[in-house]
Parts: structure tokens; C-alpha cells; sequence
């Protein structure tokens, strides 16, 4: 309840963002599919959940950012599914299209919950940037580099990139 402290009607900070709490429950009562990259993990091993931190960028400048939360049982089905597809780990610095509910808590904020994740979209970035790498050494003339250049009979050092 509100009260009046020299003729103003004062709330308290609970009551003010309890209610921005049932303001943004009731107009974001489902899910929604969101693109983003995902700039941070954050994965704590000893609860299993993940804090991303998500953004978005436009000519290179930070245009949206926003926390999200990955609760243990949903981290583990996508880390499974992005290994099996790419064979690779969720890991931050990827762009990612997941499902969402968009939450807010009294202590916590602003934040979306990750309900899943499509590593297929992630699969179809990483695919672009491979053939963007591949095109960039053609036009530099380094793709054929390593054929022109003689094995030793007993090679001492190899590496592979």
C-alpha cells in the first residue's frame, strides 16, 4: 500500500517493481523465438545453470543487450543437441536463435529464460563464416600455400590449424 508523506503518494521500491512483476507477466504470458549473439556463459558447474549474457550489435556498436537464465535441465538437452550437431559446445561468441520467456524479478530484473536453443541456426553462421575464411584466403592467394612447400623425408615438427 502506498502511502503520504507530504502530500505525495509514496510507494515502497517492493510495490513498485512487484508491480512492473504482473505488468510484464500479463502482457508476456508465452514464449517467443529470439536471435542473438550470445556475448557471455556464464555456467556456475556447482548449480549447473547459466547466466548468458546476450546482444545484439549493428555496425559494430552495441545496440541491445540483456541477461538471460539456463536452468541445469534445459542447459544439459542443448549442450547435448549442440554437441551431436556440430560437435561443439554451447559456448559464448556465437549467434544463437532461442526460445524465450521474458521475466522479470524483484531482485534479479529484466531477463529472458532459455527454453531451447536451435543449434541448426548456429550450424548455418558457422557454416557462412568457413566459406568466408575459405574465400578470403583465395583472394589473399594462401589456399594452396601449404602444397607448394616440400615435406622433409623425416618432417621434425607438424602443425595442424
Amino acid at each position: 500500500m502506498s502511502e503520504t508523506i507530504a502530500a505525495r503518494q509514496v510507494f515502497s521500491l517492493y510495490e513498485a517493481t512487484h508491480s512492473i512483476e504482473k505488468a510484464i507477466a500479463n502482457r508476456y504470458q508465452q514464449s517467443y523465438w529470439i536471435k542473438a549473439e550470445m556475448n557471455k556463459l556464464n555456467l556456475y558447474h556447482h548449480s549447473g545453470h547459466c547466466y548468458p549474457d546476450l546482444v545484439e550489435k549493428r555496425d559494430g556498436k552495441l545496440i541491445a543487450q540483456l541477461r538471460a537464465i539456463l536452468w541445469r535441465t534445459d542447459y544439459e538437452h542443448i549442450n547435448r543437441r549442440f554437441l551431436e550437431v556440430l560437435k561443439e559446445p554451447l559456448k559464448y561468441g556465437i549467434k544463437i536463435l532461442f526460445l524465450a520467456r521474458i521475466q522479470f524479478h524483484s531482485v534479479h530484473g529484466l531477463s529472458l529464460q532459455i527454453m531451447d536453443i536451435d543449434p541448426n541456426f548456429t550450424l548455418g553462421d558457422l557454416e557462412q563464416e568457413k566459406q568466408e575464411t575459405i574465400k578470403k584466403l583465395h583472394t589473399e592467394g594462401v589456399i594452396k600455400q601449404n602444397k607448394t612447400r616440400k615435406l622433409a623425408l623425416v618432417p621434425q615438427r607438424i602443425a595442424i590449424i
